[in-house]
């Protein structure tokens, strides 16, 4: 069992390591190997964690329709590194789009060490 500290420790060190965020138009299942989203677009952007409870991590951002008009997103990633590096996760969904230059979506990606 991972102990309460332990648990905070990881917590940091996720939050404080995997700090870009990417949207694509992939939307299969994801892969445990995965080091990419299966279809990328636009450039990795920063983003925060926050500590949102004694084992979690929030990610929230927004991207905007004007960076991405026409695309309809289907799957996020957060990363350690601005290209290349380690894909923390990959969350795919139904699909949101496609995006006009007026829409603005956010996202709240929550991961839990537990």
């Amino acid at each position: 069992m991972i102990t309460k500290n332990g648990r905070a420790d990881i917590r940091t060190h996720v939050k404080d390591t995997f700090v870009y965020a990417q949207v694509g138009t992939g939307g299969d299942s994801t892969n445990p190997n995965a080091s990419d989203l299966d279809s990328p677009i636009g450039s990795r952007f920063s983003v925060s964690g926050t500590d949102s409870g004694e084992t979690s991590v929030d990610w929230k951002f927004s991207v905007s329709g004007l960076t991405h008009i026409g695309h309809t997103i289907k799957e996020v990633g957060i990363f350690d590194a601005s290209s290349g590096g380690n894909m923390l996760l990959r969350v795919n969904y139904d699909a949101i789009g496609p995006l006009t230059s007026t829409d603005d979506i956010e996202f709240i990606i929550t991961v839990e060490v537990d």
